[in-house]
């Protein structure tokens, strides 16, 4: 026979609840006491593109202000910055301004902030978290909106604006088509009119740089392309940068960097037709069997004489792959990557061979016989992945004057991916 269960006398229990309540409402008085005792009068922010974004903070308070803390983030970075402002003695109005170059900031990003006050008696708010997205207020944008794009422009020439979202449609179509590639958010494009209009937008390199070099298209984001609009070979630009963002966004892990053959190689087939200085640079090298393995195109070549042929050989690695496995094997090889494998074990699982193997596939494939001394395996420290937002060498950039500076126009070595 179960004992019976011994009850709490009633007046415990309504101790008990008594005390619960208090607590409860104590915590809601404290709270409610301590915002009458700090008043947020204004609450403000102020940007100056390229230049700086000055927060402002302005309170009314019985104790006196103690301590005042600014914290503001990218919207998607995993990084908050805090910032202690110094207090005077009866204090009440704040600022700080975040100083900022060129390019700092992407076009587009989404900022938050938010401030903490303590007065004199322990008192302490938080503000609500605010949030602005990083524009440039220098001219009159407009939209137009494709099937996963979003088309940003200024001026009269509409016309130009939907030629363009077409081009970007079309580049994706290809890019989903032909190469099992595809977007599952939207992405956004910023067309200027002028290099001059672009160059506040961009990251500053060096003053002979700036000078020298028109950038025609650079992924600033993972989901943001600036381009410049005016040039001829916009076109493929498009295709370009916008395959540089899809692949950034379906391979984007902490952990794993997608090789540059790869990323490389399905920017450059976007375009369609390989250019020609890439491909005679190609058939040269393949007559005097001369090809940069592949393990070595995992990386930008740092030869200046060698970067028409890099690209030449990662348009025609990927071509390989499409053209023998199919785009499914593709899709699946960018899925393993994403999942933070690294180019050999992800070649392995989705093929069934490494990158020497392929080295050999893609040779015979080509007329040549195998490396009969193999290309050294190289065993680089695991380190996180990073998207730099500096302009793809490819579509990015070409030369406006040529003194001992000589770049191809789409083409370049050394640079991180754009």
């Amino acid at each position: 026979m179960l004992a019976p269960i011994a009850r709490k006398p009633v007046w415990l229990r309504v101790l008990v609840l008594v005390t619960c309540l208090s607590s409860f409402f104590f915590g809601i008085c404290w709270a409610a006491c301590a915002d009458q005792a700090i008043q947020v009068v204004d609450n403000t922010y102020q940007v100056q593109f390229a230049q700086g974004i000055t927060f402002r903070l302005q309170v009314q308070a019985l104790a006196g202000i103690k301590e005042v803390t600014l914290y503001y983030r990218l919207v998607g970075e995993g990084v908050t910055v805090k910032i202690p402002i110094t207090v005077a003695p009866g204090e009440n109005e704040f600022s700080y301004t975040w100083e900022l170059e060129p390019g700092d900031i992407p076009l587009g990003a989404q900022l938050e902030y938010y401030w903490r006050i303590v007065d004199g008696a322990g008192n302490e708010v938080k503000t609500s978290p605010l949030s602005f997205r990083y524009e440039d207020p220098r001219f009159a944008w407009k939209t137009l909106e494709g099937d996963k794009i979003v088309l940003y422009w200024y001026g009269s020439d509409e016309a130009q604006a939907r030629r363009l979202l077409g081009y970007a449609a079309k580049s994706l179509a290809r890019l989903q088509d032909e190469m099992g590639v595809s977007l599952d958010r939207p992405v956004s494009i910023y067309v200027y009119q002028s290099k001059a209009d672009m160059s506040l937008a961009l990251p500053r390199k060096s003053e002979v740089y700036d000078e020298r070099i028109v950038t025609l298209g650079v992924v600033v984001d993972e989901g943001t392309l600036l381009l410049l609009g005016s040039h001829p070979d916009v076109e493929q630009t498009i295709a370009h940068e916008l395959a540089h963002v899809v692949v950034g966004l379906v391979t984007d892990n902490p952990y794993a960097e997608v090789p540059r053959w790869l990323d490389e190689g399905l920017a450059m087939y976007a375009e369609g037709e390989l250019p020609a200085a890439n491909r005679r640079a190609l058939e040269d090298a393949i007559r005097r069997d001369a090809l940069i393995s592949v393990r070595s195109l995992s990386g930008y070549t740092s030869d200046p004489s060698q970067v028409d042929l890099f690209y030449g050989e990662v348009y025609s690695l990927v071509e390989y792959l499409l053209r023998s496995y199919g785009k499914e094997k593709m899709g699946e090889l960018l899925a393993a990557i994403r999942q933070g494998l690294y180019q050999e074990e992800a070649l392995q699982r989705v093929y069934g061979f490494g990158l020497d193997e392929l080295d050999a596939q893609w040779r015979k494939s080509l007329g040549l016989s195998p490396r009969t001394t193999p290309v050294a395996a190289s065993s680089p420290t695991p380190q996180p992945a990073q998207r730099l937002p500096l302009p793809c060498p490819g579509a990015g950039v070409i030369m406006v004057m040529a003194a001992t500076l000589i770049i191809s126009r789409r083409r370049h070595a050394g640079a991180p991916r754009g």
